[in-house]
């Protein structure tokens, strides 16, 4: 960008004998010079600004500007929201199942005499390479024409965290399918598409050096597989999952409940019957004495006879 401002200058701006020198033109010259020599000072600032915060972390330019690029995409996808995020992971892992099926019935090894005359070797090529754009495809198809229903946290703290957290993996997923076509590995080692071609670029190299990529090309297969897994468990099984807990969850707190009011109805008929036996006991003790009473009386009127 600085090569491309100092050239512009050099070659169209300070040669004066390029413009006339009528009012109107100087005027016009003036004003583009100031704009390009003001974005020049910009730029000139923010590789200053870009210098000193990869010193201070310990990292190179070419990584802060990467994770400024992740840092735009994560803002990115958290305006869209929770919801149209669901949709586009789950039109990214659509494509991936199509593309997938398509170069599993059409693979050269599993191909008969009876199936080559239907389609030829090429012309399955064909379908598979062009399979691999659908992924793209679906990805923004599927959120535009109203996306996916899934259950959302109703809570608003559970909401904005679940946002961010999927942004940053829904990054990580769309950077570790990417590579996988421009690379050519994992999933996609024998399909041929125009992505293939970013591997020739400069630019392209020099990113594969960066931090945030070297870490996505390392750990693609699983950032793929848990991706997947996940939109598979999130679209069929988190609701069925999630009321077999509630269940057991309301059994549990019932059969507690019911514990407790049995061992509260057994203290309370023990006391009834420590009570009663305490009322019998006094009675005996009462009538026990009046018969010591008429006891001795009787006795006592013997003796007077």
């Amino acid at each position: 960008m600085l090569w491309f401002l100092n050239y512009t200058k050099s070659s169209h701006f300070a040669n004066d004998n390029l413009w006339d020198k009528s009012d109107k033109n100087k005027k016009t010259y003036t004003l583009e010079w100031t704009f390009v020599h003001t974005v020049h000072n910009i730029m000139v600032q923010l590789e200053a600004i870009i210098a000193q915060i990869a010193t201070a972390l310990s990292i190179t330019p070419l990584d802060v500007y990467v994770f400024f690029g992740v840092f735009i995409a994560l803002i990115i996808f958290v305006a869209i929201g929770l919801t149209r995020i669901y949709s586009t992971f789950f039109g990214t892992v659509l494509g991936i199942g199509i593309y997938i099926l398509f170069s599993t019935i059409l693979s050269p090894e599993l191909q008969t005499h009876e199936t080559l005359s239907l389609i030829s070797d090429t012309f399955a090529k064909v379908i598979i390479g062009s399979s691999v754009y659908l992924i793209f495809i679906l990805t923004v198809l599927v959120p535009i024409n109203g996306g996916v229903s899934v259950p959302l946290p109703k809570s608003p703290i559970g909401r904005i965290f679940q946002t961010f957290a999927l942004s940053a993996w829904l990054i990580l997923f769309l950077s570790a399918v990417l590579l996988g076509l421009i690379e050519k590995s994992y999933i996609f080692v024998h399909t041929d598409s125009a992505f293939a071609l970013i591997k020739r670029f400069d630019l392209f190299s020099e990113l594969q050096s960066s931090i945030f990529l070297a870490f996505v090309t390392a750990h693609l297969p699983t950032i793929i597989i848990l991706s997947i897994g996940f939109i598979i468990y999130k679209m069929l099984f988190s609701e069925i999952i999630g009321a077999i807990i509630v269940s057991v969850l309301v059994s549990i707190k019932n059969r507690r409940s019911s514990l407790w009011d049995y061992g509260d109805h057994g203290d309370g008929g023990h006391e009834d019957f420590g009570g009663h036996d305490e009322m019998m006991l006094e009675d005996h003790e009462e009538h026990h004495g009046d018969n010591d009473a008429h006891g001795e009386h009787h006795t006592g009127g013997s003796g007077h006879h």
